[in-house]
């Protein structure tokens, strides 16, 4: 004889239950809870559009605009997507604020490394253009590397 049995379970609840169990028990709950595994933002945004949907921005006009200046502003909305709602503190000296570096040569422009700078701005890339975290610096450096290319090099 098989018996049927009804719960009923919060979000809340759910949370509390999901940080306290086995891992099999975790994939049973992101079942009826997918919310509690969140996908990563970086899986979220691999291109413009992505940003753009989840900002829920339309395109802007890029007409009259320099190639330069379009791939800056893409790289703007690309950014403020990865932040997620993080926004640079520039009176808080204690935060990091991380941006790519690049080197130049004659084959192409590459992500040499991420930095940050907790004290400093650096006016080469712009305030708009850093990131919350090395991962998202590292990230965008190297999947949107195109856009950086048109920005610095024309």
């Amino acid at each position: 004889m098989k018996r049927e049995i009804k719960l009923s379970l919060s979000i809340d609840k759910a949370k509390i239950l999901y940080n306290g169990v086995r891992q099999e028990r975790k994939l049973e709950l992101e079942k009826f809870f997918p919310e509690l595994n969140p996908i990563s933002i970086i899986d979220r945004v691999k291109s413009y559009e992505d940003a753009l949907g989840l900002l829920k921005l339309d395109h802007f006009d890029e007409n009259n605009l320099y190639p330069r200046e379009i791939a800056r502003r893409k790289l703007e909305i690309i950014i403020e997507a990865l932040n997620e709602g993080w926004e640079p503190d520039l009176s808080n000296h204690q935060e990091y604020k991380w941006y790519c570096y690049f080197k130049g040569s004659t084959t192409g422009l590459g992500c040499s490394y991420s930095g940050f700078s907790p004290s400093t701005e650096d006016a080469g890339i712009g305030v708009r253009l850093c990131l919350k975290d090395k991962k998202l610096a590292d990230y965008i450096g190297k999947q949107f590397i195109y856009l950086y290319e048109v920005m610095l090099l024309g």
